[in-house]
């Protein structure tokens, strides 16, 4: 017998949790469908173990330089356990699980079907799940994405890490080589080199982080060197292999053909994201996809009217927060009768770094070749909260267009995901600097430094 639905939910990570929790408040009958455990990628091997993981290396930085909050010198590298610092990373996400049980959605009235065949259309309305069938007189599709894998080459396969897989690990390797210098390299790069481990970062650009604006990717590279992270780029992987004592070999080759063999306890891949289209049989509903995903307009739906498609699955910007964005966007046009439109015009994102990196809107550059009379100020991440903090370091580029008005932001330092978001709403309510000037922010705080360089902009001005 096939239950029939009012929306049918395909993925059980950020974007198909929030859509099945709106859909539900709004009184429609719901079916979410999934392959693994709720949470998705997030929950269990994105978003909530890297930030928890990070937070470690951060307090056992803070240990390691106690002197330079006032405190005597303690010694973080022996009581560092790294099997109990990944336990620890695993009891949160744990944490952050239970509370996305299936019994909880069951509960709530939306009827959860769990299977390892994960779903699959039978036609534009019927979807298979196991050994039981569902309808949905509208459908939505957020099965997210997965790790790019590094193609195989010769006999023997090449053991290398992922964010999937990470998560598993129990011994700290002594030294990591990341294939991709994108936010996940540098990220658990950084972490893993305060615990002491050799870290490598290899890119086929120019530079790691090649989609932060210039000077804020320079500013981190900067500490990264301090640090004493490589970071190798223009090249490109030729071949990965396992030697005898079963070290991972990396051929490398620079834009000029010379070649090098980089050698490493751990390969640690993270060359891109893929759209998980594996197993739904699109073609049985006859809709459109590429191997970018599912292809939607610009109100998220298919090829098919009443079939959607959220998150990575569909977007470029492969963000938690957009897929939650876009799983309210179309429940509201599908239950609703709405027409809004996915716009990612104001998208803020943030890079947990240690100084963090946060952003929204236009950088620099892309400013220059869209607007006319563009303004730029910098500030220095050094207003009172960040020195009392011992935290100072960094900065908040703001970029203006003639009018004063906000039209992107970028900052690198302490809490700069935090902060940076106020310009996130200043974009969005279309304010200009003499409106964050006259606002009132509390002191001490990190956020103070946005009403800061907005004042110490519009003095320039006088």
């Amino acid at each position: 017998m096939t239950a029939s639905y009012d929306l049918v939910i395909i993925g059980a990570g950020g974007g198909g949790i929030t859509a099945a929790f709106e859909a539900q408040r709004r009184g429609a009958r719901v079916a979410l469908l999934e392959k693994h455990k709720i949470g998705g990628e997030c929950t269990h091997s994105g978003c909530v173990p890297s930030k928890a993981f990070i937070d470690v290396a951060k307090n056992y930085n803070a240990i390691s330089n106690s002197t330079s909050h006032g405190l005597k010198p303690l010694d973080a590298k022996s009581a560092f356990d790294f099997p109990l610092a990944m336990d620890h990373v695993q009891g949160i996400v744990d944490g952050v699980y239970a509370h996305e049980q299936p019994k909880r959605f069951n509960d709530l009235g939306i009827d959860t079907y769990i299977h390892h065949s994960g779903a699959s259309f039978i036609d534009d309305h019927t979807i298979a799940i196991g050994d039981q069938q569902v309808y949905g007189n509208s459908i939505i599709i957020a099965t997210g994405s997965g790790p790019r894998l590094l193609p195989g080459k010769g006999d023997e396969p090449v053991n290398f890490l992922n964010n999937e897989n990470f998560w598993a690990i129990r011994e700290q390797p002594e030294s990591i080589a990341f294939l991709g210098g994108g936010v996940i390299s540098a990220e658990l790069g950084q972490s893993l080199a305060r615990f002491g481990t050799r870290v490598t970062i290899i890119d086929r650009a120019s530079r790691i982080l090649s989609a932060v604006d210039t000077e804020v990717a320079q500013y981190v590279i900067d500490v990264f060197a301090d640090m004493g992270i490589e970071m190798i780029t223009e090249v490109n992987a030729k071949v990965c292999s396992t030697d005898k004592d079963g070290k991972i070999c990396l051929d490398i080759e620079n834009k000029n053909n010379q070649k090098e063999t980089l050698t490493a306890d751990q390969l640690f891949v993270a060359i891109g994201r893929v759209p998980n289209l594996n197993g739904l049989n699109l073609e049985n509903a006859a809709i459109d996809y590429t191997r970018h995903g599912v292809t939607v307009d610009d109100y998220l739906q298919t090829s098919v009217p009443h079939i959607y498609a959220v998150g990575d699955v569909a977007a470029r910007a492969k963000f938690s927060h957009v897929a939650n964005y876009q799983a309210e966007l179309v429940v509201r046009n599908i239950l609703n009768n709405e027409s809004r439109s996915n716009d990612l015009s104001i998208l803020p994102w943030a890079i947990f770094t240690d100084p963090e990196i946060g952003h929204v809107g236009l950088t620099e550059d892309q400013a220059k070749k869209s607007h006319h009379g563009v303004q730029t100020f910098k500030v220095d991440a050094a207003t009172d909260r960040f020195i009392t903090d011992t935290k100072t370091g960094g900065f908040l580029k703001i970029v203006m267009d003639s009018n004063n008005k906000i039209i992107g932001a970028t900052g690198v330092g302490a809490h700069a995901g935090e902060w940076t978001q106020f310009m996130t709403l200043a974009m969005k309510q279309n304010m200009r600097a003499e409106d964050i000037a006259d606002t009132i922010f509390a002191y001490p705080t990190y956020a103070e430094i946005i009403k800061k360089s907005c004042s110490r902009f519009l003095r320039t001005k006088t």
